[in-house]
């Protein structure tokens, strides 16, 4: 039995929401121990976007540029092709622009509807690599790839895990805290006896991750990063080079034991054409499923991720809402390690997250639901024919797409995150925006998310806020000085950025606005009636 580990927050589970978490705690000094079941990161690509908003976060991390490097290269598309096959004819495109292309829009973007950073392609096996290889070059982060959590439970103050190796060998963890981020069939949920509900596995679909230099075919009708087939098949293009993702939608019930067979055959067969395979990467039979969990932890123990939330793929909702919860969860945890941040900063984080959790799964439904629509209104022979009646069809169908494009067109989903009634938000002054999935207003009101823009070739607003609370003066208020020295007072790290771009003091409102680590406002206003009020609840002690 290997010797026993101390350690102030021990992470279960290595995925992106684990690996974030890590790196999060990391950057505000607290050493973790990440408990990563296999013994290596992902090969399956399974998410392939990152929001322009979680590039906004990762970049507070400095691993943006790295993502980037690594992913689809910036001159791309993100377009979404419908038809019934490879042959075509084309029923629907959405046209999505590359990062380039976004990059250009966002400079010319100064309302701040927009996040400052471009969305980004990028599968998760890539994301999991460059994050876990960061990992293990930070001196605060022990990891321990190949050990899976076997029990847990908070005694005298503490968590005491079991953590199981190769070999069944074993060793016992005593941690201040213990984050569950280690999946869909979470073990330390399962511990906890926390419920999951929603909508469970409806239906199968084949995987088959291959490599093929063959454009000629697969980018018969153009180049695409998404090709959704009329009969259930999507293809995704995962690097434009040669790397591909096949999903078949196989039913709710499968009619064989092994329904892919020959994975190389299997791909041929679904894409009704002949192509070049260089290399089968991986294959798997995977069921999708739209699930919360009833509570997001208890005590010391807590849980995020797919942990507690899962997601059908359909928007990418899914990581990039774990992303969110990392950020939130990690500075608050940082904070109260750290001894500057009060209890009530831990019960904020199901507070201001579950929420979040159960509209992006109820909307990734909603997408999903678009593309069955979709396939039920298509008719096989009717969408083939060479007719007045088939010209009519098709065009009914571009017309449905064109009409239900919001699943990669939903800044509300990505951007207009609220955390209004937190504990740990100052009572918001004024009316709240309407609220809309397609759209963000801007806003410094308490508990949204601060606004962005480009200030600069490369620089956002957001690159000038400090690794802590930033004070942002759109008004060169004298009375910033007591939130300033409120801050110190209660060790709160706190960086005051007095704004001189006249397009940032507008956007603020000529206001005093205190935004958290993960961009959220904490407070806004121009008079400071309270300063040691507003500061202790942003710390979580009021």
């Amino acid at each position: 039995m290997t010797p026993a580990l101390d350690t102030p927050v021990l992470i279960a589970g290595g995925g992106p929401t684990g690996l974030v978490l890590a790196s999060v705690l990391a950057a505000n000094g607290v050493n973790c121990l990440l408990a990563e079941r296999n013994p290596s990161t992902t090969r399956f690509p399974k998410m392939d976007i990152t929001h322009g908003p979680s590039m906004e976060l990762l970049r507070r991390l400095s691993v943006d540029q790295e993502l980037r490097r690594v992913g689809v290269a910036s001159q791309f598309s993100f377009d979404v092709i419908f038809a019934p096959g490879l042959n075509g004819p084309e029923v629907g495109r959405w046209r999505l622009p590359s990062v380039d292309e976004q990059r250009a829009a966002l400079a010319k973007s100064v309302d701040g509807s927009r996040p400052g950073q471009p969305w980004q392609r990028l599968s998760q096996a890539l994301f999991e690599k460059v994050l876990m290889e960061r990992c293990q070059r930070d001196p605060l982060i022990d990891v321990h790839q190949g050990w899976r959590l076997e029990s847990c439970s908070e005694i005298d103050g503490a968590v005491e895990a079991t953590l199981v190796g190769a070999g069944d060998d074993s060793t016992t963890v005593r941690a201040g805290y213990l984050i569950g981020c280690d999946g869909a069939s979470s073990r330390v949920r399962n511990e906890l006896g926390i419920a999951m509900t929603g909508a469970p596995e409806f239906t199968h679909f084949a995987l088959v991750h291959f490599r093929s230099p063959d454009m000629a075919n697969l980018h018969a009708l153009g180049q695409f990063w998404h090709l959704f087939f009329t009969s259930g098949v999507a293809v995704i293009a995962q690097d434009e080079v040669d790397t591909w993702t096949l999903h078949v939608d196989l039913g709710p019930e499968l009619s064989e034991e092994d329904p892919i067979g020959d994975p190389r055959e299997f791909v041929l067969r679904a894409l009704g054409r002949p192509i070049e395979i260089t290399g089968v990467l991986a294959s798997s039979i995977w069921r999708p499923t739209a699930l919360l969990a009833d509570s997001y932890g208890r005590g010391r123990i807590l849980l995020a991720g797919d942990a507690v939330h899962t997601m059908i793929p359909t928007g990418g909702y899914g990581m990039n809402t774990g992303l969110g919860d990392a950020f939130n969860l990690g500075w608050k945890l940082a904070a109260v390690v750290r001894g500057w941040g009060g209890q009530t900063l831990l019960d904020s984080y199901e507070q201001e997250r579950r929420p979040v959790g159960e509209r992006n799964r109820d909307v990734s439904l909603e997408n999903a639901v678009v593309h069955l629509q979709y396939r039920a209104m298509a008719d096989g022979d009717l969408i083939m024919a060479d007719s007045a009646d088939g010209t009519a069809h098709r065009a009914a169908l571009g017309e449905f797409l064109a009409a239900n494009d919001g699943e990669n067109l939903s800044l509300g989903i990505e951007l207009d995150v609220r955390y209004d009634n937190s504990p740990i938000v100052c009572t918001p002054d004024g009316q709240a925006p309407p609220w809309d999935r397609r759209t963000f207003v801007p806003t410094v009101r308490a508990g949204h998310r601060a606004p962005n823009i480009v200030v600069g070739p490369d620089e956002t607003l957001f690159d000038s806020f400090g690794p802590g609370f930033t004070l942002v003066d759109a008004c060169r208020h004298p009375e910033a000085k007591r939130l300033v020295d409120g801050a110190v007072l209660s060790g709160i790290p706190l960086h005051h950025l007095v704004v001189e771009d006249s397009r940032c003091r507008e956007l603020y409102e000529n206001q005093l606005v205190l935004v958290r680590p993960d961009l959220h406002i904490a407070w806004s206003g121009t008079t400071v009636t309270d300063a040691a009020a507003i500061i202790e609840r942003a710390r979580g002690a009021a």
